[in-house]
């Protein structure tokens, strides 16, 4: 999936995604004392999505920084 992050309030944006056919989720990102991305989340904007967007599911973190 790939799209434009469109903000919608706060944190959270809605995922403008490239292929129409696939359900557009609400994006939140969280964030630690520091201010810096420590988790993403998702849910389908509609609520009468479809049960196989099952973006509530997923959680994503940051990657460890590679080492030197």
């Amino acid at each position: 999936m790939s799209g434009a992050l469109e903000h919608y309030q706060y944190d959270s944006f809605v995922a403008r995604l490239d292929d129409k056919s696939i359900e557009p989720p609400y994006v939140t990102f969280g964030l630690n004392a520091d201010g810096k991305v420590e988790r993403v989340t998702m849910k389908p904007v509609s609520p009468i999505a479809d049960f196989s967007y099952d973006y509530q599911d997923l959680l994503f973190t940051p990657a460890p920084a590679p080492r030197p």
